[in-house]
Order: structure tokens, then sequence, then C-alpha cells
């Protein structure tokens, strides 16, 4: 007899935009606080950063980076979504076109 066990469909991750992992510098602005942290896995829907303090789910921040192929820092709005030991998921506000395009083409040369 074959049984198939299956997760439940909440218990499955859904993510629209593909995760790549990185190493960018990046300065996070929270509660009128300026912090250097690290993104170690970006799409174009959010990021994984290294984070030392603890944040509360929701509080709102400030990204701001530079990658290759962008002609100025990437300036985005954040909430955070999820918290670990050292790190946390943030989901981005919303890209600039000018932004997406650096990052597309960003992620196009990682794969090569």
């Amino acid at each position: 007899m074959l049984v198939l066990l299956q997760r439940p469909d909440f218990l499955l991750e859904k993510r629209s935009n593909t995760r790549h992992p990185v190493s960018i510098d990046t300065t996070v602005t929270f509660q009128e606080k300026q912090s250097k942290q690290t993104i170690v896995s970006i799409s174009l829907g959010g990021a994984l950063l290294t984070f030392g303090e603890r944040l509360p789910i929701g509080t709102r921040l400030d990204v701001v980076f530079l990658i290759p192929t962008a002609e100025s820092e990437i300036s985005v709005g954040a909430i955070v979504r999820w918290v670990a030991k050292e790190s946390l998921g943030v989901q981005f506000d919303g890209l600039r076109a000018r932004d997406v395009w650096s990052l597309n083409e960003y992620f196009r040369n990682l794969e090569e």
C-alpha cells in the first residue's frame, strides 16, 4: 500500500520571487537610528538581513544598498516580516522601475 504524505497548504513556503544568496553591504534606518548590516539573500520582494538587534515584526525600515548594475544606490522602504536570532526578513514596500531593472540584471549576472 502506497501512502502519500502531504503538508497542509499553509505550511508550504510560497514565494512569488526567487531569492538569491548575496553579500551586499546596506544601511538600514529604523526609529531614527542608522545601522550598517549585510543583505545575505535578496529578491524583488524582499531580503534577509544580518541583524544583531531584535526588532518587532511590523517595524518599518528604510534599506539603502548599491549593486554593480545600478547607477545609484537603491533606497526602498521595507517592513519586518519575521525575526530570527541574528537575522530578519523584510518585505520591500515597492521598488522603482529602474531598481527592478537593475536587480534583474544583477540576478542574471549572478546566475552566469
